[in-house]
């Protein structure tokens, strides 16, 4: 049996609990010793979250100065770390173009480890100067990297990274956390979900003018944006036909997988615009441990996400979208393939135990 890695992970997000179930699987399945680092807090929906440091793996708290407005922490002993856990490999889940990601990327770097960083980042776009150095350092001086979906590893691989280069979402999830629906519940309507920011580039004017003559069809809209752009909202949805949009507000984690089992279809309508795309929608594969029929937008990630297990739609298209509406509220025979399918592509590869198995053998490939 070999012998197990030491990790030092490094992630703002995995302050959560529930963002730590692939470092405990990690560490109980695949033997690493992980130590994970962390701020002691991050804002995570607006709130301030302190780090959960209960699990069964090593934790490192940084000293850090937090930028709130600009989501942006400064390790003030990043080398410190590295040099106390003295591990194997320093994996980064921080963009390559961040402060903490080059702080720890250089660290590894001066103590002779092997690092990994991982990038979101679907549009090739400039940075400010300082912005660019950190990125392009990172390119130069990491020894693999993990990006989050396809556009992300062309766009780098491009940019000349020539290291080893995987493909893997930055959180998978636990099927046993969702609720199996069985069929719908209604033959004679059909209810239509959608959760994430109220913004523009998430589509929702799009979803609304898609209800426009579609009987028995009705919109639940959960999440949240700026007054004015809700009020917006909630004035067009007017339009659609009285009561055929509800508003439900912001939805805690433990309140999603409920939602989801109340529906009947998930509709993902992001857009891109020339800041943003779609990166992944991860609300798409907790649609399809749900059981709940997906279909979502060409955006970014979207397509390759859902596969053949949903459908879509282009972009800013109501028409197309509404057509799709149709076909899973009048063929119940594509409604329960799809649903199966959808099922079947989450368990094969966005559960966290997929997850983590990807990262070790990532792991695998930088100890040859």
């Amino acid at each position: 049996m070999r012998p197990c890695l030491k990790i030092l992970f490094v992630s703002h997000s995995s302050v959560l609990k529930y963002h730590q179930q692939k470092l405990e699987i990690l560490a109980a399945k695949h033997g690493h010793e992980i130590i994970l680092c962390t701020p002691p807090y991050w804002h995570e929906g607006g709130i301030k979250t302190p780090a959960f440091t209960g699990g069964p793996i090593r934790y490192e708290i940084g000293n850090v100065f937090m930028f709130k407005r600009r989501m942006l922490q400064i390790y003030l002993n990043a080398e410190n770390i590295v040099k106390k856990a003295n591990p194997d490999i320093v994996h980064v889940e921080e963009e390559p173009f961040t402060f903490a990601g080059w702080q720890f990327i250089r660290a590894a770097k001066r103590s002779g480890k092997k690092s990994v960083f991982f990038t979101w980042e679907n549009i090739n776009r400039p940075y400010n100067p300082l912005y660019t150095y950190f990125n392009n350092y990172c390119i130069k001086n990491s020894d693999a990297m993990i990006a989050g979906n396809e556009e992300a590893k062309d766009i780098f691989r491009a940019g000349g990274f020539a290291g080893y280069m995987e493909v893997i979402p930055q959180y998978g999830l636990n099927m046993d956390d969702f609720i199996i629906r069985k069929g719908r519940k209604d033959k004679n309507s059909f209810t239509l979900g959608y959760i994430g920011r109220i913004t523009p580039e998430k589509g929702i004017e799009t979803l609304v003018d898609s209800l426009k003559g579609l009987d028995d069809v009705k919109l639940i809209l959960a999440g949240t944006g700026s007054m004015e752009y809700t009020a917006k909202i909630e004035k067009k949805s007017a339009t659609a036909g009285e009561g055929k949009v509800q508003f439900a507000g912001f939805l805690g984690r433990d309140k999603i997988a409920e939602f989801l089992s109340s529906i009947d279809a998930l509709v993902l309508p992001s857009l891109t615009t020339p800041q943003w795309k779609e990166q992944f929608g991860r609300v798409i594969i907790e649609a399809f441990a749900s059981k709940t029929a997906v279909i979502g937008s060409s955006s970014g990630e979207i397509p390759n996400v859902i596969g053949d297990a949903g459908l879509i739609f282009r972009e800013g298209d109501a028409e197309e979208l509404k057509r799709c509406v149709q076909s899973l509220a009048s063929d119940q025979v594509l409604y329960k393939e799809i649903v199966e399918k959808g099922f079947e592509r989450v368990k094969n590869n966005y559960t966290n135990e997929i997850i983590a198995a990807k990262i070790d053998g990532l792991y695998k490939k930088l100890q040859i």
